[in-house]
């Protein structure tokens, strides 16, 4: 019997809710609630007498061995009050959860349960899990679930089997990998499980969110046990279940019509489990490519290789104590759901909502992942191992990449100006416009260029070029009679676009590298064995001192705090990057109060001002050194 995937017993937004609706939430969720509560004591004896506890070790947080598998007074719970609703109901609460489908859902989700138990009780392989959960998948695809279901497009039957193994996996994992802090996947759980009733109920889908009521009262029930300090844990039985509930729930409730309250919802609501899995796939991806990047000395990590940089690692890490962890990621689990529902309900203000909502989190998370992901992705890119490309392949690389971006700004230029784009202009315009811009930059020696040491005007030089190229292209264009609408216009974005997206890709690396360097200073101030040094001139000097210590990223163990320097129209002002902090006279006094370990002199200093700063250096306590280029005879 292959399971329905769309639902419209009711339609438009919620109003009042009958009463025998409020009594049907409050039995799936009081007996989902009650049942966990009762059921999860006797788990929890069962898993000490036969064994299956979870010892402390240097990757886990828990401080004494405590039983695990608690996760099966879930499966119970969430089982047995559905099918309770259906008795004290008289019949089926909604077609889409019929008895078929509560059968069928009971034998899968519990073929994961015994896997997720013998994992518990035995540990097993990484790659044999995670066949299982490939297997679970499979079956919950081939009863009729199906993620295509979300999109009006029809997808071919391998792409969406392909996408809703994908997405049932992931979800299964993303819970697994969250839990590791007492309390959080089960506490995440019932937050997401609640966000989704909520967006069905506002859907007026209002027996659908039966189901997800359930699901969020065993939940809470087993809190009660797993909240910090825990005396049971869910166990890979527990989280697995939560993650492929979650996941297959949304599924049978997808609507064509509304993808924001089908397909948004879920993503938010499990948004936390979700981006830490794909952060950690990551960050284990970059380690198990360069493993002496990340780490000195490092052997090479796997994908599938536990850590203890995961997002709850790393909150409890500033916060020092498990319950405030857990409501710290409670808290941005709910402002998620917050955002979701809004969005939802204030329809002609979603695109503000969600923009504005995007915004803060690029920032948070950028400022998340700045310490570790991002910093050992620039070290794996300025690697200079033997798994990167050779210097051979960077002028190839260069010629290709010009050429696709040459064709994606006459694209993009045509769509911003809303041209039309027949096939004619691909056998016509395009070849005329990227291959002139492409042979000016040839002979303009672009490719003969080494980027990384180029000075302003090879920039500009290749400005100059692209531009020759783009008047060189309407030139021939008009004499062949080719037809375009709006050539001037036309001519003058796509300068700009190709100009943009060129230099951008040259720049790309320089941009790369000062921004390890900054990335690289924040981490080393952290630290209490770093060198902090106070540089003294904010000259040319200090730029190329600067560009010193930027080939050598990785391997600091100096981190610059500021600059001191007499010109007055620099105080309060930044160079390169570095705050001035004051003028030579404040040395000592900056010394003290930033905790300065070493002053270097980059600035062109006369002896007597050299003397006096070393005066200051010595009554502030301080090693002084100078750094210099100088032209030397040789003997």
């Amino acid at each position: 019997m292959n399971w329905p995937t769309e639902y419209g017993g009711f339609s438009g937004r919620m109003g009042l809710l009958p009463a025998s609706h409020l009594l049907l939430y409050a039995l799936a969720f009081l007996s989902a609630l009650i049942i966990a509560l009762v059921l999860t004591p006797g788990v929890r004896l069962l898993a000490v007498r036969i064994g299956m506890i979870d010892k402390p070790d240097a990757r886990r947080i828990h401080a004494k061995p405590t039983p695990r598998g608690g996760g099966l007074a879930v499966f119970f719970a969430f089982h047995l009050s559905l099918l309770l609703v259906v008795c004290l109901n008289g019949g089926e609460f909604s077609p889409l959860f019929s008895a078929a489908w509560r059968f069928q859902f009971f034998l899968i989700s519990g073929l994961l349960v015994v896997i997720g138990l013998l994992d518990d009780a035995f540990g097993l392989k990484p790659w044999l899990k995670l066949a299982g959960q490939v297997v679970v998948a499979l079956l919950l695809y081939s009863r009729g679930l199906t993620f295509s279901a979300f999109f009006a497009t029809h997808f071919p039957a391998w792409v969406s089997c392909l996408i809703t193994v994908f997405w049932i996996v992931g979800a299964i994992n993303a819970f697994n990998l969250i839990d590791g802090m007492d309390g959080l996947a089960s506490g995440l759980a019932l937050i997401a499980a609640t966000g989704m009733a909520c967006g069905l109920l506002a859907r007026g889908m209002t027996a659908a969110a039966i189901p997800f009521l359930a699901l969020a009262g065993a939940s809470l029930g087993f809190m009660r046990y797993n909240f910090h300090p825990a005396s049971i844990f869910l166990g890979d039985t527990g989280s697995m279940f939560l993650g492929l509930t979650l996941a297959t729930l949304p599924l049978m409730t997808a609507s064509k019509q509304e993808l924001m309250a089908s397909l948004g919802i879920p993503l938010v609501a499990m948004g936390l489990p979700i981006f830490d899995t794909a952060i950690a796939i990551w960050r284990r991806s970059v380690r198990a490519v360069l493993p002496g990047v990340a780490r000195a000395g490092a052997t090479r990590m796997r994908i599938m290789q536990a850590d203890r940089e995961h997002l709850h690692h790393r909150v409890l890490a500033k916060t020092m104590n498990q319950r405030r962890a857990a409501m710290v990621l409670y808290g941005i689990s709910l402002l998620l759901v917050g955002v979701g529902l809004s969005a939802l309900l204030l329809e002609r203000r979603a695109a503000g909502i969600l923009l504005v909502a995007f915004v803060v989190a690029v920032f948070i998370i950028v400022r998340h992942l700045t310490r570790v992901e991002l910093w050992d992705t620039g070290r794996m890119l300025l690697s200079r191992s033997g798994h990167v490309f050779s210097r051979q392949l960077v002028v190839p690389l260069y010629v290709v990449l010009d050429l696709v971006l040459l064709i994606v700004a006459w694209m993009l230029a045509h769509w911003l100006l809303c041209l039309p784009l027949p096939k004619s202009d691909f056998r016509t315009s395009l070849p005329i416009f990227v291959a002139l811009v492409f042979i000016m930059l040839a002979f303009s020696h672009t490719y003969a260029r080494v980027w990384g040491r180029a000075q302003l005007r090879e920039y500009a030089l290749t400005i100059a070029a692209i531009a020759a190229g783009v008047i060189l292209a309407s030139g021939v264009a008009i004499l062949s009679d080719v037809e375009m609408q709006d050539l001037p216009r036309f001519a003058c974005l796509y300068l700009m676009l190709s100009a943009g997206f060129v230099l951008g890709a040259r720049l790309s690396f320089e941009v790369l590298r000062e921004s390890m360097a900054s990335i690289e200073r924040l981490a080393l101030l952290e630290k209490p064995e770093t060198i902090r040094i106070l540089v003294c001139g904010g000259g040319e000097r200090l730029h190329l001192f600067l560009r010193e210590s930027q080939t050598q990223v990785g391997q600091n163990s100096r981190a610059i705090i500021g600059v001191v320097d007499d010109a007055i129209n620099l105080r309060g002002r930044l160079i390169f990057g570095y705050p001035v902090l004051g003028g030579f006279d404040d040395l000592p006094a900056l010394v003290a109060q930033r905790r300065v370990d070493l002053v270097i002199i980059t600035a062109k200093l006369d002896a007597a001002r050299r003397q006096h700063l070393a005066d200051l250096a010595r009554q502030a306590g301080v090693p002084l050194r100078e750094w210099t280029i100088s032209e030397e005879p040789v003997a």
